[in-house]
Formats: structure tokens, sequence, C-alpha cells
């Protein structure tokens, strides 16, 4: 059966990479975030302007994987997936509309993340955005690594 897979974890973990290798692996659609969200809207914006389009793009992309889940092309979603709850509801989604699922965790040290997200800040090719120190250490506050109770799959050794 055709599957979607969720791409989790913190900004420079390595998840665009890693989910560039499983599309290629698995012959699969790629929706990455970063790549739509800025060139159709732009680097930074409010919080509450920003979640309104992200929820905008997510209910597109939910759309067209669908289309494509039809077509037997697996789906990849590259989307961050920082909390439980949105992890728990992706699951559920993909389960509503009859299609198997997995997260996929990058494990990454915030350490190695930040260091990754200042150096990428030097040449982002307009595909990702620009992170300060401040912002990166807000952001960690605000991720909730899975636990060891969520069938999700871990993957390591990206650093």
């Amino acid at each position: 059966m055709t599957k979607i897979y969720f791409i989790c974890g913190f900004i420079g973990s390595g998840k665009t990479s890693y989910s560039q290798e499983l599309a290629e692996r698995l012959g699969a659609f790629r929706f990455s975030i970063d790549e739509w969200m800025i060139p159709l809207f732009g680097e930074h914006m409010e919080r509450d302007v920003f979640d309104s389009r992200l929820a905008t793009l997510q209910d597109l992309f939910k759309d067209s994987a669908i289309q494509l889940l039809h077509l037997k092309v697996p789906v990849i979603f590259d989307f961050g997936f920082w909390r439980k709850a949105d992890r728990e509801a992706v699951i559920e989604w993909a389960s509503s509309v009859g299609f198997d699922s997995e997260v996929h965790y990058l494990d990454a040290p915030f350490a190695t993340c930040k260091a990754r997200s200042l150096v990428r800040n030097l040449d982002s090719n307009g595909k990702s955005y620009h992170m300060t120190p401040e912002m990166l250490e807000l952001f960690w506050s605000w991720f909730e690594a899975p636990t060891a109770d969520e069938n999700v799959v871990w993957v390591q050794g990206r650093l």
C-alpha cells in the first residue's frame, strides 16, 4: 500500500536532505513547507499571519497528497511536526483518508541544529528562513521531541 511519510525534527536537523534522499529512493513526491512559504509569502511575518498561511498550504498539500496517493505515488511531508499533538493529528488524518503513514524523527542535538542553521544562513538560496541565535533558542523551547511511547522511526547518525 502507498504510504505517507511525515518528517519530524528541529530546524537544522537534516529534514530536507533526508526527505530528498527518501523521495529519490521511494519515487515519492515531497512537500516542503519552507520551499513553498518563502517564494509565496516572503521571509518573515507576524506569527498569526504565518500560522494562517501555513494552515492554508498544509490543507492544499493534504488535498494534493490524496490525489497522488490514489495514483500510487508515495508522499513525504517535510514540515517538522514539532508538537506531539501535530504528529498525532497527521497520523489520524492519514488513517481517516485510508492510507498508512510513518513519522521519521531526525534526532539531532540543539548545538548541531544551531550550528547548521547559522551556516545555512550564509547561503539559504531562498529555500530556508534566516535564523538568529535568539530565534533558535525560542523555537527550541517550543519543540517537543518524540518520546518512546510514540511510534516513530528514529533517524540518527545524520550529524
